[in-house]
């Protein structure tokens, strides 16, 4: 064996910055902190202009374990995603985005499931707030390990209720170079590398769909941090939602069958339409979103919104009732 492949990582944790001098350090720490060792943490700043820099090159000359590179100029968050998957070395691949956490059995709970070579990724639930202590988990499917066939999986995302972004998952590298692209051929252009929202979701999709099953793990093994200055909290002219909207209604038409795209066709306009609190045209809805906007098409994606809203109201009555329950003790 050459001294090149003995010095191949397993795990390729990537860690994309930009002026996050604040959160850095304890971000590469938690990656550092990790129980399960073979790994390299690979951190890429997109020219920050505060300290970050200077924080990466700390960590670098302490442990070799960490590589750093900087960019010229800033090119931009999905490109400097690439970037650092350009650079890895791992078998496997772990976004960490540089105001998030990973804790310490994130990788020892995961890799396992890929020795399966049917899993296509593992994700954990995640724990979302301003600091873990204070934090609300999501995504906790089972208090089990949950094997969940592809189909079943593209129903939960349907639902949103499986994260969208790569932070909460492992994949192998070969399906991140391949599965997390700059843009999508959808109907109306858009921009997917402004805050890469779309991009980011479809890496999970597309893998899904090269694979026969996907595995979700109950234990919080990820902190998504909420603050100021995220992507998620800036949200400019609602351009996180519209960007998923669009990815996701491209992947359900192109890659899955029709019936896919008339549900989540339906569920995105009740959805629209709830946060606006205004009548939204079905047909102009569809044909913004890979539809062709016929009124026979139209018609077709109302009927699907019945069942979706009959769903939401009988959930929005079993949260009361479980809160007035509770509320007696």
């Amino acid at each position: 064996m050459s001294s090149d492949v003995a010095d191949m990582p397993k795990v390729s944790i990537l860690i994309p910055v930009y002026n996050r001098e604040r959160f850095i350090s304890e971000c590469i720490q938690s990656a550092l902190d990790q129980t399960f060792t073979d790994f390299e943490v690979l951190v890429v700043d997109n020219a920050s202009n505060d300290g970050t820099w200077q924080i990466c090159q700390q960590f670098a000359a302490k442990d070799p374990r960490v590589r750093i590179f900087q960019n010229d100029t800033n090119i931009g968050p999905v490109r400097n995603w690439l970037a650092c998957v350009e650079k890895a070395r791992g078998e496997y691949g772990k976004v960490l985005f540089s105001d998030d956490l990973i804790f310490p059995k994130f990788l020892e709970h995961t890799l396992p499931f890929l020795e399966n070579p049917e899993v296509g990724f593992v994700s954990t639930a995640v724990i979302i707030g301003t600091w873990p202590e204070n934090g609300k988990i999501k995504f906790l499917l089972s208090t089990k390990e949950q094997h969940i066939p592809s189909a079943r999986y593209f129903q939960l995302l349907l639902n949103a209720r499986v994260p969208f972004s790569p932070g909460a998952a492992v994949f192998r590298m070969l399906d991140i170079r391949k599965n997390l692209q700059l843009s999508f051929p959808t109907r109306i252009p858009r921009d997917f590398t402004l805050n890469g929202a779309g991009p980011d979701v479809l890496l999970f999709a597309l893998t899904a769909a090269a694979y026969k099953s996907v595995v979700m793990l109950p234990s919080s093994d990820v902190f998504f941090r909420s603050h100021p200055d995220s992507f998620t909290t800036l949200n400019n002219d609602n351009e996180v939602e519209k960007g998923y909207r669009a990815a996701l209604a491209w992947f359900f038409a192109e890659k899955l069958t029709r019936n896919y795209w008339v549900k989540y066709a339906a569920r995105s306009w009740l959805s629209r339409m709830q946060r606006t609190r205004t009548i939204i045209s079905l047909t102009k809805h569809c044909s913004e979103f890979e539809g062709s906007g016929t009124v026979f098409e139209a018609l077709i994606v109302l009927a699907a919104t019945f069942p979706i809203a009959i769903d939401e109201i009988i959930e929005s009555l079993r949260r009361a009732n479980t809160s007035h329950e509770q509320s007696k003790f």
